[in-house]
């Protein structure tokens, strides 16, 4: 039974203002390697797949967009930890504002998240490195 969405909402909200052109198709790529591990996902699981199926279309949408909500909300979390942990070294810090200078104003925060992950995570692993070595 395939269920219709409901064009009315879509077509008149500021999401599809956004999305630009109404008429347009969108365009799904197929990926053997994931559709392979879907086919394998509904093998392992048949009852989760089943209850999966069973769900409303519009509970199914719900349930995409609080899942992207939650993964938007944990790389937050993440992010803001490691900055967290940059804050207490203050020459990584000065050489951060030196690199960021150079970037447009628009993508100084971005980029001074990307340079914080790569700082602690290097350090994290040097770390492992260190320990490994001197067992």
């Amino acid at each position: 039974m395939a269920l219709k969405r409901n064009e009315t909402a879509a077509a008149n909200g500021p999401i599809q203002q956004s999305n630009g052109d109404d008429h347009a198709e969108f365009e799904f790529r197929e990926n053997p390697r994931i559709n392979a591990q879907i086919e394998t996902y509904k093998k392992q699981f048949p009852k989760k797949w089943a209850f999966i199926k069973s769900m409303p279309r519009e509970r199914l949408e719900n349930s995409l967009v609080l899942a992207k909500i939650r993964s938007f909300e944990q790389r937050e979390r993440l992010d803001r930890g490691v900055l967290r942990k940059v804050e207490n070294n203050e020459a990584f810090k000065k050489d951060c504002e030196t690199l960021l200078k150079h970037f447009p104003e628009d993508q100084r925060e971005r980029a001074k998240v990307a340079l914080a992950k790569q700082f602690v995570f290097s350090q994290s692993r040097e770390q492992k490195q260190g320990v490994a070595m001197a067992a």
